[in-house]
């Protein structure tokens, strides 16, 4: 057993940025014992002067070190704004030069694919030919799977059945093979996010995507990264990060924009003397497109929703309490596959286990199993009518859906069951406003807001742990409370 893990976790970030703190440890722990008996190093201090002069067997350890937890279609707006709107705005600003893109970690290549899918569904082939995939990964484990373009159904949470029924063939007994047609679109390579060293196919990118990536890394780590990513961007370039991570980016190396309730950052013309607050974000003015015409995407036919089904009485059982914690701990790491195998089992020996089946409907709207994330919810509702959290994650299935009538209905089964609920409230507001209510979308968002501030808890005490990003929700709250927007978007 290593006791000091202290000058691995230096190395580690020293090399790559990687924060190993918490249930990093853990991790470190098992990656070290791996390759320690892998390698027939026999002390932790012989490994460790190994990993100093032997960058192969580095990556070797980093390969155990990252998650590589995507899926493809994930925060599916962003992507519509890339493809549908970033894009064929730039490619009219270029006067059709081409454009390049990287997916900055890319892990097993679900993000760069769905880019490309994308855009053959929503441009010409003239337009659509011109955008050049790059994407990077410090994993070589994960740039082999995504050169291959093998998945198993766990990645297809995010994609509609046309789309795995156009662009994917099955193999074997559960897996799917991407086409050759997107799969050509893409150019893989090796990627340290840290290192500032600027090869030519790693240059001179129109867009960046480093979504989902940066809670890896301290807020010094990120500037850094950033700073590396901007030096590989043209003079006008667009970073994107994730929706829940837009906040703890705006770090003053790029200039925040605000365009349709989503937010991307700019290259900045010169240095900034000093961070501008985030409230500050610059309104994109349209620009018109004179690319080729778009061609209007069909959308996809939401599932439906299942009916609602009869329960037998549930037995006196006691609930696991230890596996229900643990399946917590999995949930927090969103190692979803992992949550779910063990959820499954709990509910399975012990149908009274309502908290079970609140966390088991939570792992599987992750998941994108929404049929069976349903199911657990009503099960909870035949216990107890007035649960909030069942409404909430209902509300959460049909929003993801697309059925916002359905969400609105659940949203408001929550507010009504417990007012004081900022979840509810804020996503209730959220759906309003996509429904173009816009007042009663204000009046929701302002309630929420309120209680935010009284009550700052992430999980709004609903027994799951949905981690939600407070700060960048309470900043949304504030900007749509007091929008006067004339059809109730922002």
């Amino acid at each position: 057993m290593i006791v000091d893990l202290q000058p691995f976790k230096d190395l580690v970030r020293n090399r790559c940025g990687l924060m190993l703190e918490g249930n990093g440890e853990e991790t470190l722990k098992g990656a070290l014992a791996a390759r320690m008996h892998a390698s027939g190093c026999a002390s932790a201090s012989a490994y460790l002067s190994r990993l100093g002069g032997d960058s192969a067997e580095f990556q070797e350890l980093v390969t155990l070190l990252t998650i590589n937890e995507t899926y493809f279609f994930r925060e599916p707006e962003q992507l519509a704004l890339v493809t549908e709107k970033l894009v064929p705005r730039l490619l009219g600003l270029r006067a059709g030069a081409p454009l390049r893109i990287l997916s900055a970690g890319c892990s097993t290549g679900e993000e760069p694919y769905s880019i490309a899918m994308a855009l053959m569904d929503n441009l010409d082939e003239s337009v659509s030919g011109k955008v050049h995939l790059v994407a990077g990964d410090i994993d070589h484990l994960a740039l082999a799977k995504a050169r291959a373009g093998h998945y198993s159904a766990f990645s297809f949470r995010g994609t509609s059945d046309d789309r795995r029924q156009r662009y994917f063939s099955p193999i074997g007994r559960h897996g799917f093979a991407l086409a050759d047609v997107v799969r050509d679109k893409v150019q893989f390579h090796h990627l340290n996010l840290l290192s500032p060293q600027i090869g030519p196919d790693l240059a001179d990118f129109d867009i960046v995507l480093f979504r989902n990536v940066s809670i890896y890394f301290d807020t010094a780590t990120r500037e850094a990264i950033q700073r590396n990513l901007s030096a590989r961007m043209k003079p006008d370039g667009i970073l994107l990060v994730g929706i829940a991570e837009t906040l703890a980016n705006d770090l003053g190396v790029f200039r925040l924009v605000e365009e349709d309730g989503l937010f991307f950052f700019t290259k900045a013309k010169a240095p900034c003397a000093a961070r501008s607050p985030v409230r500050a974000a610059v309104k994109m003015p349209p620009v018109p497109i004179k690319a080729a015409p778009v061609k209007v995407p069909t959308k996809p036919v939401a599932a439906p929703v299942p009916p609602r089904p009869v329960f037998p009485p549930a037995s006196a059982a006691v609930p696991n309490a230890d596996g229900l914690e643990a399946a917590r701990v999995l949930v927090r790491d969103e190692r979803y596959e992992d949550a779910a195998r063990l959820l499954r089992s709990l509910v399975d020996a012990d149908a009274a286990d309502m908290d079970a089946a609140l966390l088991y409907a939570h792992v599987q709207n992750h998941r994108g199993a929404f049929a069976e994330a349903e199911i657990q919810a009503h099960r909870v509702l035949e216990h107890d009518q007035f649960s909030v959290a069942a409404a909430v994650l209902l509300g959460f299935s049909a929003r993801s859906q697309g059925d916002h009538q359905a969400a609105l209905r659940w949203f408001k089964q929550a507010v009504y069951c417990r007012h004081d609920c900022w979840v509810a409230q804020y996503y209730l507001a959220e759906t309003l406003r996509a429904l173009d209510q816009a007042e009663p979308a204000k009046r929701a968002y302002r309630l929420a807001l309120q209680q935010l501030t009284g009550a700052p808890d992430p999980d709004a005490g609903l027994g799951v742990p949905l981690g939600l990003p407070l700060a960048e929700i309470r900043f949304l709250c504030e900007r749509h409370a007091g929008a006067a927007v004339a059809n109730g978007r922002r």
